[in-house]
């Protein structure tokens, strides 16, 4: 079953940057979802670009980590007006493909470099292994993951936030199909674009224009 987005907001207060949970804003004057994260690796193949510490570990193939629990997110993107789809599947019963669907996002990351706020898109650190160069400009779909069968949100216990590769339980998936199968990974980190591991980022996720 796929979780629902949430209604969005009608704001009477004049709030315009909104705490929705601890690491996690929303800035209704873009509009854009921002949240706290942290660069964990620079090296390497990649089936995450951004992971949620989760019991399933992923740290060893994402770029960012955050502690904000994936359904939070979900939420928070639906109070933007975002609405979610369903993510890339095998169907065993018609032996199909269901194609992700979703809402496009612009997925984008700020942070200071040396004192000066830097604001860059997720694709610019993400080298396309076969092309040798950074990936193509993109935008991600809003597949919004799906439940478990004990009703846990499965992006909660994946960590599976923002996808490079095909996830059933991905929030955030790219457009077409990509294997997770380690020989046919097809990103790379970025070393050059990515700033120490350590550095505290926000990711910044943005209804995109396509």
């Amino acid at each position: 079953m796929t979780p629902v987005a949430a209604e969005p907001e009608t704001r009477t207060d004049g709030a315009r940057v909104v705490v929705y949970v601890p690491g996690l804003r929303i800035d209704y004057r873009v509009p854009q979802v921002e949240v706290d994260c942290e660069v964990i690796l620079r090296e390497g193949d990649l089936e995450l670009f951004a992971y949620g510490k989760a019991p399933v570990p992923k740290e060893h193939e994402s770029i960012l980590r955050t502690t904000v629990a994936a359904e939070r997110i979900f939420e928070a993107l639906g109070l933007i007006g975002l609405r979610p789809g369903q993510t890339l599947k095998y169907l065993v019963e018609t032996k199909t493909i269901r194609p992700a669907t979703g809402d496009p996002v612009d997925v984008r990351v700020r942070y200071e470099s040396e004192g000066t706020p830097r604001e860059d898109s997720a694709c610019a650190w993400m080298l396309d292994a076969a092309k040798k160069k950074p990936m193509d400009p993109t935008y991600w779909l809003f597949t919004g993951s799906e439940r478990m069968e004990n009703g846990e949100f499965a992006a909660n216990y994946e960590g599976t936030i923002v996808t490079v590769v095909d996830f059933p339980s991905s929030l955030l998936s790219l457009p077409g199909s990509h294997s997770d199968s380690d020989d046919q990974l097809w990103l790379r980190a970025n070393t050059a674009a990515i700033p120490p591991v350590g550095t505290k980022v926000t990711m910044l996720l943005r209804p995109a224009k396509h």
